[in-house]
């Protein structure tokens, strides 16, 4: 056979069969066009080839006559499609904060998606499947709000602290704003530390930064604002301190590589709105503090939580109310006076 293949020189006579020897050319025409297969299930088929008279190596496949496998298709096909998407809905609101303590209205499972399919394609489901138009609905991997061209697979990153590293994705479904958006910066203390209660001893879960997301209107007051940090921190609205970081005329880095930090506005009016103060066109941030002084100016002593050689203690009952209603009664008597 080797004598055969080899004893003869190449031959390039330009035909089909150009350089190679004459020994393989009727090795070639000897075999048979046809091409045995395994399939994944044990079975063996025949592939069959669009020209009896070629060599397999220069046949041409019909792609009437190709034969699939069936079990390999099925095994492809579970493989593409992803498992089933759980994406939490969140209820119109004011207050679209997205933390632990975040309650969410109801929690679908959708399926039937790839990877390659984008958030637009995920939207559409939802709108079939709840009946929420596709205009109405922002996906959100928190603290990160997605564009409609993502790609499902590329909504993975294997590091930890970017909200990407869940799969499949945890996706968070938000209302479309009714007007802006407002972030309140709020500093980490022991007013707004997080305790959690196991087996009744309370265990330190969370003290930080944290950062308050609420829709507003430019007809929301000062009070309202207030009142919707109540409802997230328990801080009373006497006690709470806002001022809004604003952008001036060329807030940013500008064409000298200076940077314009803009300016501090003090929230101080509980009856003027946003739209009074600007915020709902040029505010960037909005700071939270806590004051420390009575309406008569006192200082205010809490009885805060700590941290001891004994462990976490949690705070005691709220006592800054009656911290105002004692100066504020006694504001009265000395104004009567």
């Amino acid at each position: 056979l080797f004598r055969s293949l080899w004893s003869p020189m190449a031959i390039f006579d330009g035909g089909r069969h150009n350089g190679l020897s004459s020994g393989f050319r009727e090795l070639l025409k000897s075999r048979e066009p046809l091409e045995s297969v395994t399939k994944t299930d044990g079975k063996s088929i025949q592939r069959i080839w669009a020209r009896e008279d070629r060599p397999s190596y220069l046949a041409e496949v019909v792609p009437d006559k190709r034969l699939t496998d069936d079990a390999a298709t099925e095994a492809a096909r579970r493989k593409e499609v992803i498992p089933s998407i759980t994406v939490r809905i969140m209820g119109r609101r004011k207050d679209i904060t997205l933390d632990d303590n975040t309650e969410f209205e109801k929690q679908v499972v959708v399926e039937g998606l790839c990877g390659r399919d984008t958030l637009l394609d995920l939207k559409q489901k939802l709108s079939e499947q709840e009946g929420i138009d596709v205009d109405e609905q922002r996906l959100c991997l928190p603290p990160h709000e997605l564009q409609d061209a993502t790609k499902i697979g590329e909504c993975f990153v294997q590091w930890t602290g970017f909200g990407l590293d869940n799969w499949p994705p945890k996706f968070v479904l938000m209302p479309r704003l009714q007007g802006f958006e407002v972030t309140v910066d709020v500093p980490a203390t022991r007013a707004t530390t997080l305790w959690d209660t196991t087996k009744g001893a309370h265990k330190l879960k969370r003290y930080g930064r944290r950062q308050l997301k609420f829709d507003l209107q430019a007809s929301t007051t000062v009070a309202e604002l207030k009142e919707l940090i109540v409802q997230r921190l328990g801080i009373p609205s006497v006690r709470q301190v806002l001022s809004a970081q604003m952008t001036g005329p060329e807030f940013g880095m500008n064409m000298m590589g200076h940077k314009d930090c803009g300016y501090i506005v003090d929230l101080d009016d509980n009856s003027l709105t946003m739209g009074d103060y600007g915020i709902d066109r040029s505010c960037v941030l909005i700071y939270f503090q806590i004051s420390r002084f009575d309406a008569s100016g006192d200082f205010i002593f809490d009885s805060d939580a700590y941290i001891d050689s004994t462990g976490p203690h949690p705070p005691a009952e709220p006592i800054w109310e009656s911290h105002f209603q004692t100066a504020a009664i006694a504001t009265d008597v000395n104004s009567a006076e």
